[in-house]
């Protein structure tokens, strides 16, 4: 790592805000700063649809954790979760006795706290850091003119912009004219642990496994694979599913599964606690699948999901819808396979796939191959070196 930037953030106190689901980039960016700096603080704000609702924060000093808090478990509507949220991200970080060096918002909201908090004087900087963008983000059009407002802010204001894609930038662009009054935006794509998740051979692998990993919404497109599955497991009667992680269509695909009567070859394995229980399943897996519904209202057209940058390094092909737009170029480097949303097409290309030994044993490598370049110790030094360093 770069010797300048370890001697500045050894200097540099530093607060994390973000919305959590169950893992995601702002952690990540936790446990890649937590022995790296003065100060760190993490703020995490949990969804409203996850059972444990309580906002918490932890406090690192020099690399020890010297504090952790958890508030109380609201049961609130949406709006009034915000609403909190703000509340304990003012407080938390407001009553710090050192003034915070560099805070990191995870989406415009939280960084328009951040930004509020460099007025009263308590942040020196703050980074939006985007890991997704709708032009249409809520139905409720108070809500959406919100999360504009916050954003276009954001453009003006923080002193540099993270987005996990090209297209988020490209998308901002369809929403205001006003480009020139923007702040830097740099890309920081999405990235994973390389050098721990696990790297397995060709023949210590289940041979005709498939693995989903992710949070189980109607878009990541499992209705298709199951669709699709029967025809697979026809040709290869030894293939299998196995989900990895849970969401709100979670139930609505169990009974899918029973209605297409393939129970037996789907393993729903719910929400895994340790990730890296989560990446030894991905290693020991054949195929990766990722069928994104091609819906213009989902974030995928514009974000970098995380999942793929985990079945890359696991050294799994995927067989992928071309929503995302890292699709493309993953195509080109042979790592992928691009399928109709569609679970006929979907069937063709997996079979196709399992029925290649070669051509599985080329896409590992070329996967392991691109995954390297995205390690997090190397995605989060370079958008560190632009950001703090030149403070």
């Amino acid at each position: 790592m770069n010797e300048k930037l370890l001697q500045k953030l050894a200097k540099t106190n530093i607060v994390i805000v973000s919305h959590i689901f169950s893992s995601g980039p702002a952690l990540d960016l936790e446990e890649f700063l937590k022995d790296k700096t003065k100060s760190l603080i993490f703020i995490g704000h949990p969804f409203p649809y996850r059972e444990d609702r309580k906002s918490f924060y932890r406090l690192y000093k020099t690399g020890n954790l010297v504090k952790e808090h958890k508030a109380i478990n609201w049961k609130l509507a949406e709006v009034f979760f915000y609403i909190k949220d703000a509340l304990y991200t003012l407080l938390w970080v407001g009553t710090q006795k050192e003034k915070v060096d560099l805070y990191i918002g995870s989406d415009n909201f939280t960084a328009y706290l951040g930004l509020l908090l460099k007025k009263w004087g308590k942040v020196k900087k703050v980074v939006l850091y985007t890991i997704d963008y709708m032009e249409n983000r809520f139905q409720n059009p108070v809500m959406n003119y919100l999360y504009h407002y916050f954003d276009k802010s954001c453009l003006k204001e923080c002193s540099i912009v993270w987005n996990v894609s090209p297209a988020i930038q490209e998308a901002r662009l369809r929403t205001t004219s006003k480009q020139e009054r923007w702040t830097k935006q740099i890309v920081v794509p999405l990235g994973m642990w390389h050098k721990r998740i696990p790297k397995r051979t060709f023949g210590e692998k289940n041979r005709h496994q498939l693995v989903f990993l992710g949070h189980i919404l109607e878009k990541q497109g499992l209705d298709v694979v199951l669709e699709g599955l029967p025809r697979v497991v026809e040709k290869f009667p030894k293939a299998r599913l196995v989900i990895l992680g849970t969401g709100p269509h979670e139930e609505l695909l169990k009974e899918k599964a029973k209605k297409l009567k393939i129970e037996r070859y789907v393993d729903f394995r719910g929400y895994i606690v340790d990730h890296r229980l989560a990446e030894n399943i991905l290693a020991e897996s054949m195929i990766g699948v990722a069928m994104y519904k091609p819906d213009p209202s989902s974030f995928t057209y514009h974000a970098d999901p995380a999942k793929l940058k985990n079945y890359l390094s696991a050294r799994l092909p995927i067989v992928l819808t071309d929503v995302p737009p890292i699709s493309i170029e993953l195509a080109r480097q042979k790592c992928v396979v691009i399928a109709k949303y569609d679970r006929e097409d979907f069937a063709k290309k997996t079979i196709k796939l399992l029925r290649n030994e070669k051509t599985l044993k080329d896409y590992e490598k070329n996967a392991e191959r691109f995954a390297a370049k995205f390690d997090w110790d190397t995605v989060f030094t370079e958008a560190l070196k632009k950001t703090v360093i030149t403070f």
